[in-house]
């Protein structure tokens, strides 16, 4: 008998146990690996509720709701209930974090802000065979883009969307009638100069634009430090070496010269191709992206006249080296704090997917991530989008920019104006040019001066 109650003994033990198990297995993925799992409503045989929040621009609004709605025809075992809200991926780490725990489950972001978003805990981590796909389905860029090192180790937390966010060469082919003429910046300057014409680029307050002459030498560059909590930790930044300097004396030879004008916006550039009362127009050429295609494109503009290509190549340091520049790429993130973490996955990875890019494109002319589409007729065909892939092999991503960066960077070349003005540009000495960069790199890493 003693035997029998044993045995029974252990059996309830088995069954005690057997129920901490499940219980210490909850639905909700935690971790945010993107696995899969989640924690929506239903029992039995009734269909699994879900409520997510997507975020996304006013423009891509209707667009979203297609996709989400095809999400949701893909999916009749579960039921769901999409709440959207309209928010631009330029600050969208602002208004997320503002209220993060009750934020939206799935939204859109600028590569940029990747870390911010990271350490207020709005990014969920993915992984598993979502990881796997995203990584083999996109551009190296974009998953680099999509990437945080955190303990030395490079973790996914993002799903890319598009990328195109950078700056190429936007001309008129009745002033440049052969396209090696804007192969290097000094041809395309002296051709604009002989049609009476000008060339603008926005070197001037603003440093994502003047990051292209020190992107141009690959050894040039910043590095920040982080914790594991991506908080900025140090700064270091070689701009102000002997390369740093070479920089700064081309930059002194090209700003000096009479076609490039460098105090210029979006405004002053749709202005300069358009015709006046005679029919003539300013600019020959100008530095811009993708948002200005359709202006610039335009019949009242330069219409069919109107070309692009890559940067071109500049001399520095008795070279022709290639100009590049920030590849900022838009991202679509899901939020750490969500309740439906594992459908909040599964949603990412589709509103991304090869269909979906392909529609971007198709609907919103962006520039795809996903290395099928990127190769498709369709986005090769397209003149502005074909060059921003071409651009983008010679562009660094958009990411970890020290804090101190952007100010400094857009105001260091402004005393050349007043310079030109008064004829004295190139009197300016290489030692001044060299405090230029020392007081830059003391602005960025944050360094004491005397």
């Amino acid at each position: 008998m003693k035997k029998f109650k044993i045995l029974a003994l252990v059996l309830v033990a088995l069954m005690v146990l057997s129920l901490a198990l499940v219980a210490c297995n909850p639905t909700n993925d935690n971790n945010g690996d993107g696995n899969g799992t989640g924690n929506g409503t239903g029992d039995g045989g009734a269909r699994t509720k879900y409520t997510l929040t997507v975020w996304g621009s006013q423009e891509d609004q209707a667009m979203l709701k297609e996709m989400c709605a095809a999400y949701a025809a893909a999916n009749p075992q579960n039921e769901y209930k999409f709440l959207f809200g309209v928010q631009s991926e330029a600050d969208a780490a602002d208004k997320v974090l503002n209220d993060v725990t009750s934020g939206p489950d799935v939204y859109a972001f600028a590569s940029d802000q990747i870390n911010k978003l990271y350490a207020g805990g709005a990014l969920a981590r993915i992984g598993g065979e979502i990881e796997k796909n995203v990584k083999e389905i996109n551009s190296a860029g974009s998953i680099d883009a999509a990437t945080l090192t955190i303990g030395g180790q490079d973790q996914l937390y993002a799903y890319p969307m598009t990328g195109d966010n950078c700056y190429f060469v936007y001309y008129d082919k009745r002033v440049y009638s052969d396209p090696s003429q804007l192969a290097t910046l000094d041809s395309m300057l002296d051709v604009a100069e002989s049609a009476g014409k000008k060339v603008h680029f926005k070197l001037n307050d603003d440093g994502w634009y003047l990051s292209s002459f020190f992107f141009a030498n690959p050894s040039l560059g910043y590095e920040v430090t982080y914790n594991d909590k991506m908080v900025q930790t140090g700064v270091t930044c070689n701009y102000n070496n002997a390369d740093g300097l070479k920089v700064m004396q081309a930059l002194r030879t090209y700003v000096n010269h009479n076609a490039l004008v460098i105090q210029t916006d979006d405004s002053k550039i749709i202005a300069g191709f358009k015709a006046d009362e005679n029919g003539k127009t300013e600019i020959a050429a100008a530095i811009s992206g993708t948002w200005n295609a359709a202006t610039i494109r335009d019949e009242e503009l330069l219409g069919e006249n109107m070309g692009v290509i890559k940067l071109p190549k500049a001399t520095i340091g008795g070279q022709q080296v290639q100009l590049s520049g920030y590849m900022g790429f838009k991202l679509i993130g899901v939020n750490g704090f969500s309740k439906n973490k594992g459908e909040a996955h599964k949603l990412a990875q589709w509103l991304t997917n090869e269909q979906n890019q392909l529609k971007r494109f198709e609907v919103r002319g962006f520039g795809p991530t996903n290395k099928v589409v990127a190769a498709s007729t369709a986005v090769l065909n397209d003149p502005v989008i074909s060059v921003v892939m071409e651009q983008a092999q010679f562009n660094r991503a958009q990411k970890g920019v020290p804090g101190n960066y952007w100010t400094p960077m857009g105001a260091l070349i402004t005393p050349f104006i007043a310079e030109k003005e008064a004829g004295t540009l190139l009197d300016v000495t290489d030692a001044t040019l060299q405090e230029y960069l020392d007081a830059l790199v003391a602005q960025i890493t944050g360094a004491a001066q005397a």
